[in-house]
């Protein structure tokens, strides 16, 4: 049975008994902050099973190392976690996972309505999805979080405000780096449809340089290949194939900025040759990968 954890509501990191309750040191739940939570605490271990929380979710590690397992399909995999290092997770995109020894985090949440409010300007923000992120290193979000958490245990001195002007921050450094370009809002779907495109997409974000089939994806959804289809055009509007593409070389785009050769990128993301990919991403970015280059 898939657990709910809604922060507006119970503003607690674990509500249901057969998740381990952790000790809350810092909380700004007696602010008047309206659509963002933050708190600081620790656990002795923490283990959700198919959990979806309906806001978008920060978890920052501040305390020592630790090993992270989470569930990727049918089976679990271990990151390591380092101080700093976080997780994000978007809007009602299930998870499960693992956290079997002591830790210590910073846990942020957003409501989704929020966001489209700090930036009015982007009237898209309210059907926008988000991609899950493991392990980031994401020094403006763990900055704007720290600052928040001050502000909290302090006892909100500057008023909403200034608790405001940082969430605009925050949530325009979320929509800039973890959007995934695609008018969807998962909330909005039935909770098991839901349930199996937010997983159908963590698994398509996890393996863009891999050899993905149809059927590999409708097998991650639980569906057949027919249902699959028509289920992901008709909430996304785009073909799983044209989805893949277009992660590809968002993707790709970054391995050029970081100076990556346009041939050795082709490769990684498994387009024939450097032709079948400059193609693709005039295709998808408007540019060729040169012109996006000369761009920077």
């Amino acid at each position: 049975m898939q657990s709910q954890i809604n922060f507006v509501d119970s503003h607690t990191l674990t509500p249901k008994p057969d998740i381990t309750a952790g000790q809350i040191l810092v909380s700004s739940q007696e602010l008047s902050w309206d659509g963002i939570y933050i708190e600081k605490g620790e656990n002795e271990e923490f283990i959700p099973e198919d959990v979806t929380v309906p806001q978008h979710y920060f978890a920052m590690n501040t305390g020592s190392a630790f090993e992270w397992e989470w569930k990727d399909g049918k089976t679990f995999k271990t990151h390591r976690y380092e101080t700093g290092d976080l997780w994000v997770n978007p809007a009602g995109v299930p998870f499960s996972h693992r956290i079997s020894g002591p830790n210590q985090f910073v846990l942020l949440t957003i409501d989704p309505q929020k966001v489209a409010e700090l930036l009015p300007d982007q009237p898209l923000l309210e059907r926008q999805v988000f991609r899950r992120q493991h392990q980031a290193k994401d020094r403006h979000l763990q900055t704007l979080m720290q600052a928040l958490l001050i502000e909290a245990e302090m006892g909100g001195p500057n008023g909403r405000l200034y608790a405001d002007t940082l969430s605009t921050a925050l949530v325009a450094h979320f929509v800039n780096h973890y959007s995934v370009d695609t008018p969807i809002n998962l909330l909005n779907l039935h909770p098991i449809e839901r349930q199996r495109l937010g997983g159908v997409i963590d698994y398509i974000e996890a393996h863009l340089m891999e050899d993905l089939s149809l059927a590999d994806l409708a097998l991650e959804a639980g569906l057949s290949k027919f249902h699959f289809s028509r289920l992901f055009k008709e909430a996304i509007g785009l073909t799983p194939h044209k989805y893949l593409l277009n992660r590809r070389i968002k993707r790709a785009s970054q391995f050029l900025k970081q100076g990556e050769a346009i041939a050795q990128v082709a490769y990684l993301f498994g387009f024939t040759d450097q032709s079948h990919f400059t193609r693709v991403f005039k295709q998808v970015k408007g540019m060729t990968p040169k012109t996006f280059i000369k761009n920077l």
